[in-house]
């Protein structure tokens, strides 16, 4: 029997986004009027704001990522979508790599966890109640995974690996 489970999680925006994105417009208005004064054609300042505004749009829109999750047959892969229109893959391995996933606010997550180096977070919010936490041994390297499965994820992972997942 096949197994597919999969879940998208949007990550919000943080004060850093934000401030990008503001810097971005108040430098495009600049370069706009400067470019009103000194340059004389109006067809050239008129493709120069064109641009700039679709560069704009284009940088802007780019911080507005989703994660996809999805099991299937026993691998767990992890995509980064950007705006609905780049897919970039971030993650694969087999759950059968998986060595303990819990909730972060668990015991089970200790400081000897929290120290492993290769770290992907592919949350909404890592103060999201929801996040897990999978540390992986895949091709001798560990990985810690900060991810929000839903409730058939859980069960979907707790019947492919049931020692090593607790919901609590």
């Amino acid at each position: 029997m096949d197994i597919f489970v999969e879940k998208i999680v949007a990550r919000k925006k943080g004060l850093k986004e934000n401030i990008l994105s503001i810097l971005l417009i108040i430098i495009s208005v600049i370069v706009a009027v400067v470019a009103g004064l000194m340059i004389g054609p109006r067809g050239i300042v008129f493709l120069l704001v064109a641009g700039l505004i679709f560069g704009n749009w284009y940088l802007i829109s780019s911080f507005n990522i989703e994660y996809e999750y999805s099991i299937t047959n026993g691998e767990i892969d992890i995509d980064k979508i950007i705006n609905k229109r780049k897919r970039k893959k971030i993650f694969t391995a087999d759950c059968k790599d998986i060595e303990i996933m819990a909730r972060i606010t668990s015991k089970k997550y200790n400081e000897s966890i929290a120290t492993v180096p290769n770290r992907i977070k592919a949350v909404s919010s890592m103060e999201s109640p929801d996040v897990y936490f999978a540390m992986l041994n895949t091709n001798g390297k560990r990985s810690l995974i900060y991810f929000e499965p839903n409730e058939k994820m859980m069960k979907t992972l707790k019947s492919i690996i049931p020692g090593k997942i607790f919901i609590e």
